[in-house]
């Protein structure tokens, strides 16, 4: 009887912790936020530069990828590169808009099309790649990759 007790007592506890695992994983799935939304934080981030740049740097430096900071970091680097040609293009942009042209399992890429501040219009490609965020670990977040340098063109964004 006692061994029976014990063998059930088993089969609960493992069915239950197949069920909590599940449940964990779908939270945790269910938790990552969309590359779009992240793009649009970013972009506003640009957006705003003068405003808060400190924020805006901040922003922007913790959505890039370990692999990119180390290209572009430390930080102060970063900041500097963001201030100097061509990519000071994208602070204190107008407008935006943005189309996803690439979708697979851990990367994304967008066309996004600007307005920058000194009213010429201008492409760029962002692309993401889904990994560990670096402030937790335990989740996967959007986190980007690559930008491309400005193309320039005629009008409309």
């Amino acid at each position: 009887m006692q061994v029976k007790k014990y063998l059930i007592l088993l089969i609960f506890l493992s069915c239950s912790t197949s069920v909590s695992e599940k449940n964990i994983d779908t939270v945790a799935e269910a938790s990552i936020v969309e590359s779009n939304t992240i793009l649009t934080e970013i972009l506003e981030s640009y957006q705003n530069f003068s405003n808060s740049p400190q924020n805006s740097l901040d922003t922007i430096w913790n959505y890039a990828h370990p692999d990119n900071k180390e290209i572009t970091g430390p930080k102060e680097n970063f900041r500097n590169m963001l201030l100097s040609e061509p990519y000071n293009s994208i602070l204190d942009l107008k407008e935006y808009s943005f189309t996803k042209t690439v979708e697979t399992e851990d990367n994304e890429h967008y066309e996004i099309k600007i307005l920058a501040s000194n009213n010429s219009y201008f492409e760029v490609t962002w692309v993401f790649q889904l990994d560990k965020c670096p402030e937790n670990p335990i989740n996967d977040c959007w986190l980007t990759i690559a930008v491309t340098a400005p193309s320039y063109y005629e009008s409309g964004v």
